[in-house]
């Protein structure tokens, strides 16, 4: 069984473990679990994101690569949707805080975006359990993008900033 046909099965089984070991153990993982992130099924990209996560923390130079391409998948300019890279940012992030910490940066520039804002934000909550001062070293920018009307919004920015306030952010 080849590598695609190994990632396709831990998929398919949902065995999370087993995919971020391979993910960890195997650098060409990444090529076929990126692919994953735009799968239509909700779950094949979760499981891809969290392996991504595992792979950057096992191979950091990789994920500083794979946290750039998904930065770039953001941008108009690559006539790609984004959107379903953020949760892989977020697990790189979250599993990798010194590998995602330089791009919290632009990543959250494009707080500007109803289309992206609450990945984001969901995003940046992820990074925020693991590195809460790569985080908060953007909160101004943070909670003026931030829709207060908008209860989902509301929620992540609650999130975001729960361990530093205890709980409560003010908003």
């Amino acid at each position: 069984m080849g590598l695609r046909e190994k990632i396709v099965e831990l998929i398919r089984r949902g065995d999370s473990t087993g995919l971020e070991s391979l993910a960890a153990a195997e650098p060409r993982a990444v090529r076929h679990l990126l692919g994953r992130l735009w799968d239509v099924d909700e779950q094949v990209r979760c499981l891809s994101a969290r392996a991504l996560g595992a792979s950057a923390k096992a191979h950091p130079e990789l994920g500083v690569e794979v946290v750039r391409r998904l930065i770039w998948a953001l941008n108009d300019e690559s006539a790609m949707n984004g959107v379903f890279g953020l949760v892989a940012l977020g697990e790189i992030g979250y599993s990798a805080p010194k590998v995602m910490a330089p791009f919290v940066g632009p990543m959250t520039s494009y707080l500007w975006d109803d289309g992206l804002r609450l990945e984001i934000l969901r995003a940046l909550a992820r990074i925020a359990k693991a590195k809460p001062k790569a985080v908060a070293e953007f909160e101004n920018e943070i909670r003026a993008n931030v829709d207060l009307e908008n209860p989902r919004e509301r929620e992540v920015l609650t999130e975001i900033f729960a361990e530093r306030d205890g709980g409560s952010n003010g908003a």
